[in-house]
């Protein structure tokens, strides 16, 4: 065989054990880091990526995409050479990793990413930082989440989700792993769960997308039973009171091109409070008596750990990709904090009509604060010119 022959059966053998390498990769365990990347966003909390090596190098690229594709706060300590390598000077390899993460005041609601071939082995002196930072992190209660390859170490033991590069071939573990790296974090990050922002070439595809208005459902489109400071849903169909100037509100905002979307939270379905076939009625009603394009329902308690009950975007997401929403370009209109969190999550300008529930304020405020939808309605339309995004 030629020496071209061979480096050519070389390339051929490399990309196919690539492809096996997908097929083998655990689609469970994906979901489980992504929804741990959006729980840590919707906590506020921040992201630590960590790395030795050509990991440190994806390390530094994995930051910039998830800061701003998908609006986490995230670090990686090997950007900082000067402190590296300073404190492995002073201090030691070993510990470079869980000092920086003391002196960032790692919290309980931050998460670790952790890019390696190994994952860390004191026994084997493979990575011993990543595991000293791996036990703070437990100690502290942050979330760990690994993309890794081989048997993935201390890291696999320990992470609250695990993605293993399958080993297909023992000789090409390092350079399939470190490529694998990047095959997975470029999901999370396009993943609907937590992409919030539109990457270059495909914002510039954007310009046939709907813009759309999202809106809760009680308290901003029908009358919220208070009780205790809190808001409750209507019962039954008879107990239905769409308020005062909302279809003009709608009529107007559909005039001026917006889609009219409903997400709305119903856990008194799955608590068994309320039947489906009630909950299905009103819908039915809203649906026949308002301009209303699309009600997206989700039933879940926060028990069920879903990824649709607001405040995590889900239903947002799905009716964007339904509808052909450009998100950046919508608006969030709701009276509760897991609305204004949702619409925030979603990359959705923010609206909180404001009835001064006794419940917790949003971690993030909203763009504007109004008493009706009429007002928020007003507001959306100022800001905006009929078949024009907003700006």
């Amino acid at each position: 065989m030629s020496s071209r022959e061979s480096g050519r059966k070389f390339a051929e053998d490399f990309l196919a054990e690539a492809s096996e390498i997908i097929a083998k990769l655990d689609v469970a365990s994906i979901e489980r880091a992504a929804g741990l990347l959006a729980s840590t966003r919707s906590a506020g909390g921040r992201l630590f990526i960590l790395g030795v090596g050509g990991s440190a190098a994806n390390a530094s690229h994995a930051v910039n995409d998830f800061r701003k594709i998908a609006g986490i706060e995230a670090y990686a300590p090997t950007d900082n050479v000067s402190e590296l390598t300073a404190r492995t000077n002073d201090e030691g390899w070993s510990s470079i990793f869980d000092s920086w993460l003391r002196t960032s005041r790692l919290r309980a609601n931050d998460s670790l990413l952790i890019l390696s071939v190994g994952g860390g082995n004191v026994e084997q002196n493979v990575s011993p930082n990543l595991v000293a930072a791996l036990k703070y992190a437990k100690s502290v209660g942050a979330k760990i989440i690994g993309i890794v390859g081989r048997n993935g170490g201390y890291t696999a033991k320990v992470a609250d989700a695990c993605v293993l590069i399958p080993t297909v071939n023992p000789a090409h573990i390092t350079p399939h792993t470190e490529a694998f790296q990047a095959v997975v974090w470029h999901l999370l990050v396009s993943h609907p769960a937590l992409k919030l922002q539109a990457t270059k070439w495909e914002s510039m595809a954007s310009s046939g997308k709907h813009r759309a208005v999202f809106l809760d459902r009680d308290g901003v489109i029908n009358r919220a039973f208070v009780r205790d400071g809190k808001p409750l849903p209507p019962p039954t169909l008879q107990e239905l009171e769409v308020l005062p100037d909302v279809p003009e509100a709608l009529h107007d905002l559909k005039s001026h091109g917006y889609q009219l979307l409903v997400v709305t939270n119903q856990p008194d379905v799955g608590r068994g409070k309320q039947s489906r076939a009630a909950l299905d009625a009103m819908h039915q009603s809203l649906s026949a008596s308002l301009p209303i394009d699309d009600i997206l329902v989700c039933t879940h308690t926060d028990e069920d750990h879903c990824d649709c009950r607001k405040p995590l975007p889900g239903m947002l997401l799905e009716a964007a990709r339904k509808h052909n929403v450009d998100l950046a370009a919508s608006f969030m209109v709701g009276d509760r904090w897991r609305d204004i969190e949702a619409g925030y999550n979603a990359g959705c300008k923010t609206i909180l009509v404001d009835y001064g529930y006794s419940e917790r304020p949003p971690d993030r405020a909203p763009d504007l604060r109004v008493g009706s939808l009429r007002e928020a309605a007003d507001w959306i339309i100022r800001s905006t010119t009929k078949g024009s995004h907003p700006s």
